[in-house]
């Protein structure tokens, strides 16, 4: 099939002489003006591949229609046959229209043709560029919902628990990672709680981060402690990222409600904070040493702390992307910031804070864009 080209012109003559020159190598269809131009363009299918319009125009000059042509058909080639041999309506053409190539009545035929073939090469190359960013970014918008589904859909409210959870990517996936589910232990149901932080972003960061979420949920059916799930984790992971120069940080949790207890390992994560109302104190749930991040050595060693809670607390889960955020001034949110609201919120439910938490920090971001994922988790002690 001859490539669809478009001419425009006020000139009946001149549009009938273009046509029979070019239609043994064209599919030619004509319009006497912007107008009538631009309807064509926004309503015909497929798309013209090359404009041709003149200048000097009533109602609309042709500089004007093909500005607006490259709004409606990006892709479409614009190209501009006139009588004007002024230099600046040749640079306004230029700036303004986009156009791809100028020529000036009359043009030879042979000119003519060999500019309009290669502005049809050159819309077939930008239609495939388009072609695959679409289907990119079709593929894109699927590997975040995917991604999304993994995440907890809701909330968690166990025994003596409440447990929400908020992620906020930068990018259409993300690297930060979190989940929450009941593990028998002993005959006992424990809860747990997961946060991770894969170096980077984007769809590698996503694919790890996937990977890992995995590994962790094999591992979690068989018996163990935290920190031999972190470590068994780790092996299975370091193998998988071996010369990649990628890795992620974790903090694991268990909490058993019926004995008031918590214990945790951490993978490089930053530790957790615990608020207790009583006492109106925070404190870390560090552990002991400076654990390495989940991928950097297979037998990487971990340990398990532990430490009992009470009603009333509030414990805080993040990832850097929260207290590292910066504001237009250059201010970071810090984790000050972040336990004020948590503390003048402790009495409200774990959804509510975490809520709340995120709209602080859009607020204080704006309108500065994310340039991190920003994952939080809050888990209230209730009984």
């Amino acid at each position: 099939m001859k490539p669809r080209i478009l001419l425009v012109d006020d000139d009946p003559l001149l549009l009938a002489g273009l046509r029979r020159q070019l239609r043994r190598h064209f599919q030619i269809e004509t319009a006497p003006g912007g107008a009538e131009a631009l309807q064509m363009v926004e309503t015909q299918e497929p798309p013209f591949m090359v404009v041709v319009s003149d200048y000097r125009m009533p109602g609309m000059n042709g500089i004007e229609l093909l500005a607006r042509i490259k709004t409606l058909r990006p892709d479409t080639v614009r190209m501009m046959l006139t009588g004007s041999t002024d230099l600046g309506t040749a640079v306004q053409a230029v700036n303004e229209g986009h156009i791809f190539q100028f020529h000036v009545k009359p043009c030879p035929a042979e000119s003519l043709i060999r500019a309009i073939h290669e502005g049809v090469t050159h819309f077939r190359q930008a239609s495939a560029r388009t072609s695959q960013l679409q289907d990119m970014e079709k593929s894109m918008a699927l590997a975040s919902e995917v991604q999304r589904n993994l995440m907890p859909k809701d909330h968690l409210v166990a025994d003596g628990l409440e447990i929400a959870g908020k992620s906020q990517w930068c990018d259409e996936t993300g690297g930060d990672y979190y989940d929450f589910f009941i593990r028998q232990v002993g005959g006992q149901s424990h809860t747990g709680i997961v946060i991770g932080d894969v170096t980077g972003h984007g769809i590698p960061s996503a694919l790890l981060m996937t990977t890992a979420r995995g590994f962790l949920r094999e591992r979690i059916t068989a018996p163990g402690s935290t920190a031999a799930i972190m470590t068994d984790v780790n092996r299975h992971l370091a193998r998988d990222v071996d010369g990649t120069n990628r890795f992620m940080s974790m903090f694991y949790c268990e909490i058993d409600a019926a004995r008031r207890c918590i214990c945790w390992t951490r993978a490089g994560h930053d530790p957790a904070l615990i608020f207790t109302p009583g006492a109106d104190a925070v404190e870390e749930l560090a552990g002991p040493g400076f654990p390495l991040p989940l991928g950097v050595m297979k037998t990487a060693p971990y340990e398990e702390s532990r430490r009992a809670i009470q009603p009333g607390q509030v414990i805080v889960i993040g990832t850097d992307g929260i207290w590292e955020a910066r504001n237009p001034q250059g201010d970071y949110f810090g984790k000050n910031r972040l336990m004020a609201l948590v503390k003048a919120q402790a009495d409200q439910p774990a959804a509510a804070i975490a809520g709340s938490v995120i709209k602080a920090l859009d607020d204080f971001r704006q309108p500065r864009p994310p340039e991190d994922d920003a994952t939080l988790i809050v888990i209230r002690i209730t009984g």
